[in-house]
């Protein structure tokens, strides 16, 4: 398992997509924070507002990246190689998950790190204990939302057998589709996008989930589209 972890660690970081997917994740929360018209005295939520809402942007990156890392098999048609390298279609896919998993969690602390960097040197506060567990309490299920969201584009590269679909439904979801079909259906609040909207914001907005019952949501999303992505991966033939 290790041998397969490291080949897939390094098929990660050799193709494009997943490179730009991981710099995004780090470079576009930097960026909405340096642009952004934050007060220079802030309050404790205004500052946790201003972080989270740039972790929320950083999913966009998670999203090329896992649809990059899935999606790399079938627009190259590599996936026939792979699987004669791993004869185990489920170990396989085992392995790919751990490793998209591990990935987004460590590029979502290297973006945190920096973003309360960034955050340091713009605000004129006394950082506490109490700020900073907060901060990180925060922070953690935000990163736990990055996990889940990658794994559904996972998912979703998989069960169409693409690299550019998982995209096209995700990024307009993230960038405001989700809202749109909320202000016409209350059941959107359900989708994977929208059910964890209150971990990024403070305060929290009634009209949605709360963040466990949005984190459950997003993860029963995450086991349906896994099982069905696993049987495919496990049963579709290989061309």
């Amino acid at each position: 398992m290790y041998a397969a972890l490291r080949s897939e660690k390094t098929k990660f970081f050799s193709f494009n997509w997943c490179i730009i997917g991981v710099l995004g994740a780090i470079i576009v929360p930097l960026l909405f924070l340096l642009t952004s018209d934050t007060p220079k005295i802030g309050r404790e939520s205004e500052i946790l507002s201003f972080s989270l809402q740039a972790l929320y942007l950083g999913q966009l990156g998670i999203i090329v990246a896992s649809a990059g890392y899935f999606g790399q098999e079938y627009s190259h048609s590599a996936l026939r190689t792979t699987l004669l390298t791993q004869p185990s279609r489920l170990k396989l896919l085992f392995a790919k998950f751990v490793n998209i998993t591990l990935i987004a969690v460590c590029t979502g602390i290297v973006s945190s790190v920096l973003g309360l960097t960034v955050l340091f040197f713009q605000q004129d506060m006394e950082w506490t204990s109490s700020l900073m567990v907060q901060f990180f309490g925060s922070i953690s299920l935000g990163l736990l939302s990055w996990i889940q969201l990658g794994l559904v584009t996972s998912a979703l590269s998989i069960m169409t057998k693409s690299l550019i679909a998982p995209i096209a439904i995700m990024f307009p979801l993230i960038l405001g589709l989700s809202q749109m079909l909320f202000s016409i259906s209350q059941l959107a609040k359900f989708l994977p996008t929208l059910a964890t909207m209150n971990l990024f914001s403070i305060p929290a907005v009634t009209s949605f989930l709360d963040k466990w019952s949005g984190l459950a949501v997003q993860f029963f999303w995450v086991v349906l589209l896994l099982i069905i992505s696993a049987w495919l991966f496990a049963h579709r033939n290989v061309r």
